[in-house]
């Protein structure tokens, strides 16, 4: 199951910020730990942590992805607690239990079509250690994403976005966005259909990926954008996180002006 977009549209609207992007990626990671967790040592904490975000970030995919592969079968004891550094120091997110996030980049690992629950979790593991075929599938990049989808009228289905708390992104609900775009999927005949538990949910179906096929959907889409928005460049081709990364960027800036812009016209 594939589901078709008009890729030339998206890498379009991207191509507009693709050359800030090193300027435009803020996340900034805390990597002290990295020491004790046998990855970097103090000199390279020094040397990384004066770089740009950017530049550090490309700097840690690289470094922290070849040991995450590296210890992935031999030494499963310090695999674990270097994914939880990606998921809890670098991603930041704490409030889940240890054992629970472990077994949840376990699963993740084995299937081919890993479960959306906390997917913003596990596939930040995936994406570090697969960076030719996984991306990070969090509330930024699928808010992006989706309003290039929805402004560019670039595809008829949209992802699932995973529970975030940017407050501007939740200010301005893209899913609000999406079903007012598509009201005629809502629109009834009797009243009586609203009294249908699932009613929402059955309508979501026609607009919405299943969350079943949203991450290998996502994984796919991602793949066809960078070939075409990275052409030439071939490192950033093959490394999906160029493009997620400049999803991500946008999301609660460039995509949030384009929201209020548009929407402060009409």
């Amino acid at each position: 199951m594939t589901i078709k977009f008009e890729v030339e549209k998206i890498v379009k609207y991207l191509e507009k910020y693709k050359s800030d992007l090193p300027i435009l990626y803020n996340w900034n990671a805390k990597i002290g730990r990295l020491v004790e967790l046998e990855t970097l040592t103090e000199e390279q904490v020094k040397e990384i942590n004066i770089l740009t975000n950017y530049e550090k970030e490309l700097q840690l995919k690289r470094i922290v992805g070849k040991k995450l592969n590296d210890t992935f079968k031999t030494n499963t004891e310090l695999f674990d607690k270097l994914c939880l550094w990606v998921i809890k120091d670098w991603g930041g997110i704490t409030t889940a239990k240890d054992n629970d996030t472990l077994s949840l980049i376990k699963d993740f690992l084995i299937q081919d079509k890993p479960s959306f629950k906390r997917i913003a979790s596990s596939s930040k593991v995936g994406a570090y250690m697969f960076p030719e075929k996984n991306v990070i599938y969090d509330s930024r990049v699928a808010y992006a994403l989706n309003w290039i989808i929805l402004s560019e009228n670039a595809g008829q289905k949209y992802f699932p976005i995973p529970e975030g708390r940017n407050s501007k992104m939740v200010a301005f609900d893209l899913n609000v966005l999406i079903r007012l775009k598509n009201i005629t999927n809502y629109q009834i005949t009797d009243i009586k259909h609203l009294d249908h538990r699932l009613f929402i949910q059955n309508c979501d179906k026609k607009i919405f990926i299943n969350k079943k096929h949203a991450y290998s959907e996502l994984n796919d889409l991602i793949k066809q954008i960078s070939i075409q928005l990275w052409n030439g460049e071939k490192h950033k081709e093959e490394n999906l996180y160029f493009t997620e990364m400049l999803l991500f960027s946008i999301a609660d800036r460039e995509v949030f002006r384009d929201i209020t812009t548009l929407y402060g016209t009409n």
